[in-house]
């Protein structure tokens, strides 16, 4: 099971997340409630949370500042995935959240499917996660016997759904963040070239078109919701230019965001967004 931390200021909230929520049937060990940041920090430390559930406001160490620590303290292996929950007036917050590399963020009161997704969604991310170090450990122990190149293409040629697999799991957890065919492919130790190869014979798309068409789907599921601002979804869509987002999203889509919200049915294109 996953070891799970909740941080929450509200008492009341927080004994519900600690409570109420089935965290063991989607695979979760509580390990800790932590009424502010600083007391989650020590936790995170001491008891070595792999998922992290905080409220983005929290008196002295807030979640965005519990994040940057992370950051900037621990090693990538040793980092935890942050689920950011937040209110509605807390967008700005929540944007900055996700460029520091919050896993997803969920607004307040959060709906329990919307929960119970993210978190086995997480669960998810973090066997990629494991897989891709263990992928990069290898390839360091290749190295330290001067095989890396030869062994390298064995496994790419052996293992390759594996990439893909890992790809798409980085692309779905972090497409609102800059993304380039060669970051993703380097966190993976193989080539941008050659991962987008792999995933255009495993998806018949190329690498922007399939992150695009994430975006678009993360894009309608915002304008789904009427607590989100219209203009407000470009940015947690992953573009920062809400004219181009408009443009593209009418491409894809058919419709105007503005259409799309109020009404106007998309193109066939929708059933296959993500896909």
């Amino acid at each position: 099971m996953r070891r799970l931390l909740v941080a929450e200021d509200e008492e009341l909230a927080r004994r519900e997340l600690e409570t109420t929520v089935p965290w063991e049937r989607w695979g979760y060990m509580l390990v800790g409630a932590a009424e502010d940041g600083a007391h989650a920090w020590d936790l995170i430390v001491e008891r070595r949370a792999e998922v992290v559930v905080t409220d983005i406001r929290m008196p002295g160490m807030d979640g965005m500042d519990l994040m940057r620590k992370a950051l900037a303290e621990l090693e990538p292996a040793s980092r935890p995935l942050f689920v950011i929950l937040s209110g509605h007036a807390d967008f700005e917050y929540a944007r900055e959240a996700v460029r520091l590399g919050a896993f997803d963020f969920l607004i307040k009161p959060v709906d329990d499917g919307d929960l119970e997704d993210t978190m086995l969604r997480a669960s998810r991310r973090a066997d990629e996660l494991e897989r891709i170090a263990g992928l990069e450990k290898a390839a360091a122990t290749d190295l330290a016997y001067g095989l890396l190149r030869d062994l390298t293409k064995e496994r790419v040629a052996d293992s390759g759904d594996a990439y893909v697999e890992a790809a798409i799991a980085d692309l779905r957890d972090r497409f609102v963040v800059d993304l380039s065919a060669d970051s993703v492919a380097e966190r993976l130790g193989i080539s941008g070239d050659h991962l987008s190869r792999l995933l255009k014979k495993a998806t018949g798309m190329t690498f922007n078109e399939y992150l695009t068409r994430l975006r678009m789907k993360r894009a309608m599921e915002l304008l789904r919701d009427p607590a989100v601002r219209i203009g407000e979804v470009a940015d947690l869509s992953g573009y920062k230019d809400a004219r181009y987002f408009s443009t593209l999203f009418h491409r894809v889509v058919g419709s105007t965001p503005s259409e799309f919200r109020h009404g106007r049915k998309p193109s066939p294109s929708e059933g296959n967004e993500g896909q």
